[in-house]
């Protein structure tokens, strides 16, 4: 059943690895014909620390898979997340003789994407942005438009070789091979974000098991990417620490009474829960939401901290869009709306471009793999000019000024 007509995607997170299989249609809209999740091993804070482990796992994911859908696989998108990663924007400049050309157009490009990188580090994506013609005037697509000057900006996304090997050397351990490898935050917006949210200004946050990622975006595309080392097992410790239970029994308590922000006193009540050696007691709602607040507190301060290091809290006129299983947790809209001072809504997949069962698009499990199956817009890393047949200069930078983050 596999072809040049299907996509599969490979979600890995801390907690859980979730794939996905779309069919394509000739209008490039993608149906689910396949789905499945099971627990994550091997991985910590978002990054492999155990190939064998997490390859065992995705093997067995797929075996399923295959055999429950009449399906067979081989080639896979999948994503990243690196606490190492950096976001640099690439500029470029090049005279033009009257009119812009497909080779001036080239030249630009390639000038932009000539940044040097540390020998540990690798360009993961080089997203497009805008142009500007002589100086002052800033469109998508310059070609055949006059002009003396062209300069163009791309968005640079490195993360450390090493974390692209492991996502590499794990699939092919499973003996499958790797279609793209993309950003976690970056295959997300393209399930969550409409280019209206994107133009006007927004953060995308996902808070996951082992991590926190926030991409920023505006009218020009992505503007800064980036990873906070906490995530929603910092609460579920923090909630075993205060009430000396195990980190399962924690998870638990969080899941089912969890609130993100603290409750009233006369919402207050009595949850049962096991302590030590099993011995039942009972906490106070109250004091259970305390804590978690103040522990999603303790993110959403490395978030600011962040932004305004980068010079990006003035950017956000739009707010938040929330995702992640953090991001599922009562009344985190309310506690993010109130730290920030901006408006807050949850992620929901952009219908347009796919489709399939309900229960997997409104899942926020496979929110990750239907970015990776949505996934475009990069411009090659290595060479994006391509000389035979129809497929040449003209055909190339057409599909380069497709995607625009």
């Amino acid at each position: 059943m596999a072809g040049n007509h299907f996509v599969a995607s490979i979600d890995i997170g801390t907690e859980k690895i979730a794939l996905l299989v779309a069919e394509k249609d000739d209008d490039d809209h993608l149906r689910i014909i396949g789905h499945n999740v099971c627990p994550s091993k091997g991985v910590r804070r978002g990054s492999i620390f155990s190939i064998d482990s997490l390859s065992r796992q995705i093997t067995k994911l797929i075996e399923q898979t295959q055999e429950s859908f009449g399906v067979d696989l081989a080639l896979f998108r999948v994503n990243i997340s690196d606490t190492h990663l950096t976001c640099i924007d690439g500029k470029g400049k090049v005279p033009v003789n009257e009119f812009v050309s497909a080779e001036d157009l080239e030249s630009v490009l390639e000038s932009a994407m000539a940044i040097s990188t540390p020998t540990n580090k690798e360009k993961l994506h080089i997203i497009k942005k805008k142009f500007t013609i002589n100086e002052s005037v800033v469109v998508d697509n310059p070609m055949d438009m006059e002009a003396q000057v062209l300069e163009s900006k791309v968005h640079i996304v490195t993360v450390s070789s090493s974390s692209v090997r492991n996502v590499e050397n794990c699939l092919k351990q499973s003996n499958l091979e790797v279609d793209k490898i993309v950003l976690n935050s970056i295959a997300k917006s393209q399930a969550v974000l409409s280019q209206e949210e994107k133009n006007g200004g927004i953060c995308l946050l996902d808070i996951g098991a082992g991590v926190t990622s926030y991409s920023v975006f505006q009218e020009e595309g992505i503007v800064h990417s980036g990873i906070i080392k906490m995530g929603g097992d910092e609460i579920t410790q923090e909630i075993a620490y205060a009430f000396d239970t195990s980190l399962e029994e924690a998870k638990r308590i969080k899941e089912s009474h969890g609130y993100a922000k603290s409750i009233s006193q006369s919402d207050d009540q009595f949850i049962d829960f096991t302590q030590g050696s099993k011995e039942q007691h009972q906490l106070s709602s109250l004091d259970l939401s305390e804590v978690i607040e103040e522990a999603y507190l303790e993110i959403f301060q490395a978030l600011k901290n962040e932004l305004r290091h980068h010079n990006l809290d003035t950017i956000i006129k739009s707010g938040f869009v929330l995702c992640g299983g953090g991001c599922e947790m009562k009344s985190i809209e309310e506690l993010v709306r109130g730290y920030f001072s901006k408006r807050v809504k949850k992620g929901k997949i952009q219908r347009s471009r796919i489709s399939g069962l309900e229960t997997i698009l409104t899942d926020y499990k496979y929110a990750g793999s239907i970015g990776l199956l949505l996934h475009e817009g990069d411009l090659n890393k290595a060479k994006f000019i391509v000389s035979n047949g129809g497929h040449g200069v003209m055909g190339k930078l057409k599909k380069a000024f497709v995607g625009n983050f």
